[in-house]
């Protein structure tokens, strides 16, 4: 697997857009747990491991249907906000733990079904990412993990990259990466190392992200991407100003017919212990 240090292993980033992330990113998102819900098909009363459980966006879909749902994430700031929604809807059985996923706080065996929506691809030790919930699910037990297909698969992510690069053009352009959950064979074979069995990996394709003006499409994808957070907070905001004109620019120039949907495609792996 690659060991290539990733931003997005970080607990900083994913602090930092916690709030604006749920607002924005978790609505999109929320398609694709829907696929990972209907194809581990849950039995009611399911005890539930959500790895990397960020605000919430696949366990709050299932809080009226499994018994009890542990989620686990290294964000607090993504557990406050996940926190905050369990409050709001009354849940009482949804139990969240703040810690690496690398190393699971839960005993052998204790699941009957476990997800990860976009969490453990950015994993600096999948492998580790994979045994632990394999350890922790029951015989039988469901794995459902989502991840993304190339960026030029996905008109979403082209568009967000291209604005990244309008502000920086030194970035480099996204490549297909060969060692990484993106390539479907990758997937597979650490599901199969680290025991699983069954193992299927399902292209997911949603228009999830809507482009109803472009000012609004912007304000949300800095509310909402980490990368982009990353890239504000490293420059003085007089310069971000201006920076972001050529983004805005960017997207005026890409995005000519409003409103528009934006799909994104995904991997999605499934497997049973």
């Amino acid at each position: 697997m690659s060991k290539t240090p990733n931003l997005l292993s970080a607990i900083e980033p994913w602090d930092l857009v916690a709030d604006g992330y749920a607002e924005t990113t978790m609505i999109a998102f929320e398609q694709f747990a829907d696929e990972a819900i209907a194809a581990s098909k849950l039995k009611p009363g399911a005890t539930v491991l959500d790895v990397a459980c960020g605000p919430g966006t696949l366990a709050l879909k299932l809080a009226h249907h499994a018994a009890k749902i542990h989620g686990i994430d290294f964000s607090e700031s993504m557990l406050a906000v996940f926190r905050r929604k369990i409050e709001q809807a009354g849940h009482r059985n949804i139990e969240l733990h703040c810690g690496d996923a690398q190393t699971l706080p839960y005993p052998d065996a204790m699941f009957d079904a476990a997800f990860s929506l976009f969490g453990l691809m950015f994993f600096p030790d999948r492998k580790k990412g994979f045994a632990e919930i394999h350890r922790t699910l029951k015989p039988g037990g469901s794995i459902a993990v989502t991840s993304w297909a190339p960026v030029d698969r996905s008109s979403a992510m082209q568009t967000m990259f291209g604005a990244l690069r309008a502000i920086n053009p030194d970035l480099p352009q996204p490549q297909r990466s060969v060692t990484t959950l993106e390539n479907p064979d990758v997937f597979k074979q650490e599901m199969l190392d680290a025991g699983f069995r069954n193992v299927e990996i399902h292209s997911v394709c949603k228009a999830a992200f809507p482009v109803n003006s472009i000012a609004e499409f912007w304000q949300d994808m800095v509310k909402g991407s980490a990368p982009i957070t990353m890239m504000k907070k490293s420059m003085d905001e007089a310069i971000w100003r201006e920076k972001e004109k050529l983004a805005i620019r960017y997207l005026e120039e890409t995005l000519t017919t409003l409103p528009t949907k934006l799909s994104s495609e995904a991997w999605l792996g499934v497997g049973v212990k």
